[in-house]
């Protein structure tokens, strides 16, 4: 379950795994389970990423100031359902870059600026403090100007 940065914070709460390999009503459950966790994240992410989409009339500038708002609540929701742990780096800089790509940016690009806000401004293992996400939200929200 582990194939994508982050997956394995992401979706926690799976059944035990069964006493055989050959299992494969329990196996079947986990899977299920991983699914539906995966769903409900996507979910999640779908409605923060609706709520700060910049509309066919948006200029430039206020594109970017959508961006740089969207920053906070963005890293908040990795946070919560990350509790910070050994990967939430990675699950962070994904979902950045996957809002930043649903913006209008280039796959490319996104990735790029994702990966250097994260690394520049937030630590492994640390809930980010108000004031690193704030220098976040600006590095993203400077992007292009």
């Amino acid at each position: 379950m582990d194939e994508y940065p982050g997956s394995g914070e992401i979706i926690t709460d799976l059944p035990a795994r069964g006493l055989g390999n050959g299992d494969l009503e329990q196996q079947a459950r986990r899977y299920t389970s991983a699914l539906l966790q995966w769903h409900a994240w996507l979910e999640e992410l779908a409605s923060a990423f609706a709520q700060f989409a910049p509309g066919p009339d948006k200029d430039d500038e206020e594109t970017r100031r959508l961006r740089e708002r969207a920053v906070a609540p963005l890293v908040t929701l990795v946070v919560e359902r990350t509790g910070a742990g050994e990967t939430w780096r990675a699950a962070c800089a994904e979902v950045l870059a996957w809002y930043l790509e649903s913006t209008g940016l280039s796959p490319m690009e996104t990735e790029e600026l994702a990966d250097e806000v994260v690394d520049s401004e937030f630590k492994s293992w640390v809930a980010p403090d108000a004031e690193a996400i704030g220098r976040a939200g600006q590095a993203i929200g400077e992007h292009g100007a």
